[in-house]
């Protein structure tokens, strides 16, 4: 299913009940930088050392989820690409799939436009639990898993935490909650190596964010 992806949940963070982009003008690029987190998390991709990595596809075995399995196949097509590149580029706009995976469950429904298509909320039963399940990991680092790790490391390195998560959170401030986010040590034996990725996979998010066009190179 791709509702409980990384990617899947980033996507309920970054709409808005109207089913439109939320807190950020960048969702595409952010959730192409969550598949390729959770990819990498999966040991299908990896990043090369170089200063701007660039993605290496290590097994294209499907993972019987539709969004990462798009965002596999878009990968291998891109391999040898940057980073930058391969989070800004047109086939990792994931956008379509993860919608379609929540119609499916009933938490959004698809309304198309003229020029846009939107994903306004049905049932929020969803979200509603991946928020409170985020916030017991921000107030008790313990209980908070690796996936949830990421999802808050993306939020920050967008530098939106604060403003999609402070109804959850009420009293902390925004450099409280950035600071929560950072200290957080997952107990997991990929992390050491996951949290490799994240850095520069957040460093590459960070640096698209600065450009407004789609690129292809």
């Amino acid at each position: 299913m791709t509702t409980h992806t990384i990617p899947g949940e980033l996507f309920l963070l970054l709409t808005n009940d109207a089913g439109r982009q939320d807190s950020t003008s960048y969702r595409t690029q952010a959730l192409a930088a969550a598949a390729i987190a959770e990819l990498a998390l999966r040991e299908r991709i990896a990043l090369t050392e170089e200063r701007s990595p660039k993605v290496q596809v290590l097994s294209t075995e499907p993972t019987d989820l539709p969004v990462l399995d798009q965002a596999l196949g878009a990968l291998a097509e891109l391999e040898g690409k940057s980073l930058k590149s391969a989070i800004g580029h047109r086939m990792m706009n994931l956008t379509e799939v993860i919608g379609e995976g929540y119609a499916a469950v009933g938490a959004v429904q698809r309304k198309d436009g003229w020029f846009t298509t939107t994903w306004p909320t049905h049932d929020d039963e969803l979200e509603t639990a991946l928020r409170a399940r985020l916030a017991a990991a921000v107030e008790d680092p313990s209980r908070a898993s690796l996936q949830d790790g990421l999802l808050l490391e993306i939020l920050r390195a967008l530098g939106i935490a604060h403003r999609i998560l402070k109804d959850d959170l009420p009293g902390l401030s925004r450099r409280e909650l950035d600071q929560r986010i950072e200290a957080l040590e997952i107990d997991s034996p990929a992390a050491t190596a996951v949290k490799r990725v994240v850095d520069d996979m957040t460093a590459a998010l960070a640096a698209a964010t600065v450009v407004t066009t789609v690129s292809s190179t």
